[in-house]
C-alpha cells in the first residue's frame, strides 16, 4: 500500500513537471531597467599648506624657543593657503608630544587673524575653526608666552604640535575630504628664582 502511494506521487510529480516544461509559462521572471542620463562625474581636490608669511616657503618647524623666562614671549606667523578646489574648513589644535606637562599647561597662546584675536588661552586648550575659500589664504599670528613664575617650571622643555586639520563635507552629505598639516614646536625655559 505504501509503495503504491509513493508510485502515484512520483507519477503525479512527473506529469506536473512535463506540463510545466511544455506550457512555456513562467511565474518569476522579472526585468527592471533604469536609464539615468546627464550625470557628470568630476574629481576635485582638497589641499592646503602651511607657509611662511614672508616668502611663502613651506613651514613645518614653528616655535623654537631657548631659555624662555616668565613674562617672555615669542611671535610666529603662518599662512594657511587653500591650494585645492574646495573651500577648506580647518581647525587648529595643540597636543604635547614630549617634555614637562606642567610647563606645557602653563604656556599661554594667542591667535590673531586679520588683527582680530581669535583665541586666547592655554596652549593645551587651543581650539579655533575657520574656512578658507578656494584660492584664498588665511594669515595667522601666534603669540606664545609664559606668565607663570613658579620655580619648578625653570629648566624644563615642552615639545608640542600645532595641528591644522580639515574635514570638508560636500553638499551636507557624508562625502568627506580630509587634509592635515602639522607645525612642530620646542620650548625650553631658562633659570629663575621665584622673585623674578
Amino acid at each position: 500500500m505504501l509503495f503504491t502511494r509513493i508510485k502515484q506521487a512520483a507519477r503525479l510529480l512527473l506529469v506536473a513537471a512535463v506540463l510545466l516544461l511544455f506550457s512555456q509559462v513562467t511565474d518569476a521572471d522579472l526585468l527592471d531597467r533604469e536609464v539615468v542620463s546627464a550625470n557628470v562625474v568630476r574629481a576635485t581636490t582638497l589641499d592646503f599648506s602651511n607657509l611662511d608669511t614672508a616668502n611663502e616657503t613651506s613651514k613645518s618647524l614653528f616655535f623654537s624657543v631657548q631659555g624662555m623666562i616668565p613674562s617672555g614671549f615669542q611671535v610666529e606667523t603662518v599662512r594657511i593657503k587653500n591650494e585645492g578646489e574646495l573651500a577648506v574648513a580647518y581647525q587648529l589644535s595643540a597636543t604635547q608630544t614630549a617634555g614637562d606637562g606642567a610647563l606645557c599647561s602653563a604656556l599661554q597662546l594667542k591667535v590673531l587673524s586679520d588683527w582680530q584675536t581669535e583665541y586666547s588661552g592655554t596652549l593645551t586648550g587651543l581650539s579655533y575653526e575657520t574656512t578658507v575659500l578656494e584660492g584664498q589664504k588665511s594669515d595667522l599670528i601666534f603669540a606664545l608666552s609664559l606668565d607663570d613664575t613658579t620655580a619648578s617650571l625653570s629648566n624644563n622643555t615642552c615639545a608640542f604640535n600645532i595641528r591644522v586639520a580639515s574635514l570638508t563635507t560636500i553638499n551636507g552629505e557624508d562625502i568627506q575630504f580630509t587634509d592635515e598639516e602639522v607645525l612642530q614646536n620646542q620650548v625650553s625655559t631658562g633659570t629663575w628664582s621665584t622673585g623674578v
